[in-house]
């Protein structure tokens, strides 16, 4: 008797522990459908999640912002079949296949910092810009 007892208070105990366990459900929710002007090949994502690279036929890196925008192209070996990022988000590693290379490609973002109605010596038109933020700490 109690034999069966003990079978039933296991059989209890195993039925609660596999009741607590949640299903896991995905849902789906809106996306977002950008046109390509080439046939994506592969793609990469900066480290810090601002930029997506897509590698693209006719050996093109397109890249695009976190919205989504196209902020520029450029222009690689069209053997290039794999793209990826290095861990310091600075450069991008494209996989070569004709050529049997792996090349580490620098990339930096060029910032425009807007100097509309702030003080400023020299001229207007100068072709370089010096920003001193001295006021920052």
């Amino acid at each position: 008797m109690r034999s069966v007892r003990d079978v039933c208070i296991f059989l209890l105990a195993l039925l609660f522990s596999f009741s607590a366990m949640a299903q896991a459900e995905v849902e789906k929710g809106a996306s977002k459908i950008l046109k390509l002007d080439a046939k994506p090949i592969d793609m990469a994502v900066s480290a810090d999640g601002k930029y997506t690279f897509i590698l693209a036929a006719g050996g093109k890196i397109l890249i695009l912002d976190s919205s989504g925008q196209l902020k520029d192209t450029l222009k690689v070996s069209d053997s290039v079949v794999s793209i990826g990022t290095s861990p310091s988000g600075d450069s991008l590693l494209l996989a070569d296949s004709k050529a049997d290379t792996l090349e580490l490609l620098k990339i930096s973002f060029v910032v425009d910092i807007d100097i509309t109605n702030l003080p400023f010596k020299g001229p207007v038109d100068a072709p370089v810009v010096i920003a001193v933020f001295s006021d920052y700490q």
